[in-house]
């Protein structure tokens, strides 16, 4: 089994700016990558969890959005895994802070429950100078 947090080279991740007009770019490259490695029949799965937490680092840790602001996504296939790594340059935030407890369905905040259910592992943790993310999703047969 794979270990996370899996190191992974910071130049082998795509950058974005941390706007929602960058997800559409984003979500591209993770179905690029699929695509390209015969695994296009994941695409659902990882497109509905990557996307949940790219839609939380620019809604959280951009406060909806900062041109200054970087994200990156990387993903890679490993051992019958995909893994995806997401970095950030937001103000480090503690995982064990996050509560979505107390919030109504309609306030949103719910999402990374969805992510733990879709992915067979999530790990997110906080960096000196960022955020990090990675989620392990098992390859499944077509």
């Amino acid at each position: 089994m794979i270990e996370l947090p899996f190191a992974i080279d910071d130049e082998a991740l795509f950058p974005f700016p941390a706007i929602a007009g960058s997800l559409a770019s984003a979500r591209n490259v993770v179905r690029g990558y699929l695509t390209a490695h015969h695994l296009a029949h994941m695409e659902m799965d990882l497109l509905i969890a990557v996307g949940e937490v790219m839609q939380n680092i620019i809604r959280y840790g951009f406060e909806g959005g900062d041109e200054k602001g970087r994200f990156a996504i990387g993903i890679t296939v490993i051992d019958q895994h995909i893994l995806v790594t997401l970095k950030d340059n937001a103000p480090p935030s503690d995982p064990a802070s996050w509560s979505s407890a107390e919030r109504k369905p309609e306030e949103g905040g719910h999402g990374l429950a969805l992510v733990h259910q879709i992915a067979e592992r999530a790990h997110f943790m906080a960096l000196e100078d960022g955020n990090q993310a990675q989620l392990l999703f098992a390859v499944r047969a077509k």
